[in-house]
C-alpha cells in the first residue's frame, strides 16, 4: 500500500516538474557561431538554428508561455530577443550577410508579427537592421526588408498597439530595394501604424503619441521623405507618394484630425499642420504632377486659440503650382484646385465660419481648359464670410495670367470674382458688415477695382472685352453699384459716400 502511494506521489511530482519545463532546441552549423539561451519561467520555448561562419544570437526570456525562433542563414549576422511577460511572440529570419535585429517585448500578448507571427523581422539581403522594441499588452510588430542597407526601428508604449496589417502583406514596416530607412514609434493605446517602401533611398517616419491614433505611409519610387507626427486621440494620417524626391510633412494636435496626403509625380512638396491643440480638423492634399508645393496650416499660428472643425483641400495638377492656406478659428472651410502650370494660390482665414474656394484650371477638362500663370489671394478676417474665385473657361484652352485678390474685414462679406481668358486684374476690399461684390471678366486685360468700406453695400462688376477699366468706391451704408462694359478700352469710376445711392453705369462699343 505504501509503495502504491509512493508511485503515484511520483508521477504527480513528475507531472508538475513536466508542466513548468522550458524548452530550447539550438543548432549551429559552421564554425564561429554563438548562442545564448537564458530561460526562467514556464512554458517557454526557443529555437535557434544558425548556418554559416561568425553568426550571433541570443535569447532572454522571462516569464510563462514567452516564444522566440532565430533563423540565421549567412554570415556575421547577429540576432537578440528579449521577451518578459507572459504569451509572447517573436520570429526572426536573416538571410544573407551583416544583417542585425534587435526585439524585446515587455507585457503580455504581444505579436512578433500578424496574429501570432510570420514574420517579427524578416530580413533578406546584406547590411539590413531592425531594432523593435515593445512595452505593454497586445500590441502586434511585424518588419520585413528585402534589399541592401535597409534601415528599420518599431517601438511600441502601451496597449493593443498595431504596427502591421495596413498592407496588403500585413507589415507594419515593408521596405523592397536599397537604402530605405523607417521608423514607426507608438506610445499610447490602440494605435496603428504602418509604412511601404518599394524603392530605393526612401525615408518615412510615424510617430504616434496618444491613443487610437492611425498612420499610413506608401512610399513607391525613389528618394521621397515622408515624417508624420500625430499628439493626442483618434487621429488619422495617410501618404502615398509614388514618384521620386517627393516630401511630406504631416503635423496633427488634438483629438479627431484627419489628413490625407497623395502625391504622384516628382519632387512635389506638402506641409500639413492641424491642431494645436485643436479638434475635429480635415485636411486632403492631392498632387499630381511635378514640382508643386502644397501648405495647408489648421491651427493657431497666430495668437487667439487654435482651430476645431476646419476643413481644407488643395488638388494640383500639374506642374510648378504652388498653394497655401492657413486656417485660424472654428468651422472655416477652403478648396483649391489648381489645373495647369506656375498657378498661384494664397488663402488666409481668421474667425469662424468662413468658407473660400479658389480654382484655377478647369476640373472638367483639365487637359484643353488648363490654366497657367494665375495668381489669386484671399483674405478673411470676422465671421461667416464667403469668397468665389473662378480663374478658368469653361470652353476653351483656359484662362492664363489673370491676378485676383479679395481681402474681408468683418462678418457675413460675400465675393465672388470669375476671370475667363487671359491677363485680368481684379481688387476687392471689404471691410465691414453684409457687404456683396461681384465681379465677372472675359476677354482680356480689364482691370477692375472695387472698395467697400461700411455695410450692407453691394456692387456688381461685369467686363466683356479687352482692357476695360472699372473702378468702385463705396463708403456708407446700403449703397448699390453696377457696372457693365462690353467692348474695348472703357473706363468708369463710381464714387458713394453716404446710405443708399444708387449707381449704373453701361459703357458699349
Amino acid at each position: 500500500m505504501k509503495k502504491m502511494i509512493f508511485t503515484v506521489g511520483a508521477l504527480m511530482c513528475g507531472a508538475m516538474i513536466f508542466a513548468q519545463s522550458n524548452v530550447s532546441d539550438v543548432n549551429q552549423s559552421g564554425s564561429g557561431n554563438s548562442a545564448d539561451v537564458s530561460q526562467v519561467g514556464t512554458l517557454n520555448n526557443s529555437d535557434v538554428d544558425q548556418f554559416g561562419t561568425s553568426n550571433d544570437a541570443a535569447v532572454d526570456q522571462e516569464g510563462a508561455n514567452n516564444t522566440a525562433t532565430t533563423y540565421q542563414n549567412g554570415t556575421s549576422q547577429s540576432s537578440e530577443i528579449d521577451q518578459s511577460g507572459e504569451r509572447n511572440a517573436y520570429r526572426t529570419t536573416q538571410l544573407g550577410s551583416g544583417n542585425t535585429s534587435t526585439a524585446s517585448q515587455t507585457g503580455n500578448d504581444n505579436w512578433g508579427g500578424p496574429p501570432i507571427n510570420t514574420w517579427g523581422t524578416l530580413q533578406n539581403g546584406q547590411d539590413n537592421e531592425s531594432t523593435t522594441t515593445v512595452t505593454g499588452n497586445n500590441n502586434g510588430t511585424a518588419t520585413y526588408q528585402l534589399g541592401n542597407d535597409n534601415s528599420a526601428s518599431i517601438t511600441q508604449i502601451g496597449n493593443d498597439n498595431i504596427a502591421t496589417r495596413l498592407t496588403y502583406l500585413d507589415w507594419g514596416i515593408l521596405q523592397f530595394g536599397n537604402n530605405n530607412n523607417a521608423d514607426i514609434n507608438q506610445n499610447g493605446d490602440a494605435n496603428r501604424g504602418s509604412i511601404e517602401q518599394q524603392g530605393n533611398q526612401n525615408t518615412g517616419f510615424s510617430q504616434q503619441l496618444g491613443n487610437t491614433n492611425f498612420s499610413d505611409t506608401d512610399q513607391f519610387g525613389d528618394g521621397n521623405f515622408s515624417d508624420t507626427f500625430q499628439w493626442g486621440n483618434s487621429n488619422s494620417s495617410s501618404v502615398l507618394q509614388d514618384g521620386n524626391s517627393n516630401f511630406s510633412d504631416v503635423d496633427q494636435w488634438g483629438n479627431n484630425n484627419l489628413s490625407t496626403s497623395a502625391q504622384t509625380g516628382d519632387d512635389n512638396i506638402q506641409y500639413t499642420h492641424q491642431g494645436v491643440f485643436g479638434d475635429s480638423n480635415t485636411s486632403a492634399t492631392i498632387q499630381t504632377g511635378n514640382n508643386n508645393l502644397a501648405h495647408t496650416d489648421q491651427y493657431g499660428r497666430f495668437s487667439g486659440g487654435a482651430s476645431n472643425n476646419s476643413q481644407s483641400t488643395i488638388t494640383q495638377v500639374g506642374d510648378l503650382n504652388d498653394a497655401f492656406t492657413l486656417q485660424q478659428g472654428d468651422f472655416n472651410g477652403s478648396n483649391v484646385w489648381q489645373y495647369g502650370t506656375n498657378n498661384d494660390s494664397d488663402v488666409l482665414q481668421t474667425g469662424n465660419g468662413n468658407f473660400s474656394y479658389n480654382y484655377q484650371g478647369a476640373p472638367f477638362d483639365a487637359i484643353t481648359a488648363s490654366s497657367d500663370n494665375n495668381t489669386s489671394s484671399v483674405t478673411q478676417t470676422g465671421n461667416n464670410n464667403w469668397n468665389g474665385t473662378d480663374q478658368y473657361t469653361p470652353v476653351g484652352d483656359g484662362s492664363d495670367f489673370n491676378s485676383s485678390a479679395v481681402v474681408q474685414t468683418g462678418d457675413r462679406n460675400y465675393s465672388f470674382t470669375a476671370q475667363f481668358d487671359d491677363n485680368h486684374v481684379s481688387t476687392v476690399d471689404q471691410i465691414g458688415d453684409d457687404n456683396r461684390s461681384e465681379v465677372r471678366q472675359s476677354g482680356d486685360a480689364n482691370n477692375s477695382d472695387v472698395d467697400q468700406t461700411g455695410d450692407g453695400n453691394t456692387s456688381i462688376v461685369s467686363q466683356n472685352g479687352m482692357t476695360n477699366v472699372s473702378t468702385v468706391l463705396q463708403n456708407g451704408m446700403m449703397n448699390m453699384s453696377t457696372v457693365s462694359q462690353t467692348g474695348s478700352t472703357h473706363m468708369s469710376m463710381v464714387n458713394q459716400v453716404g446710405s443708399s445711392n444708387t449707381s449704373t453705369v453701361t459703357q458699349s462699343n
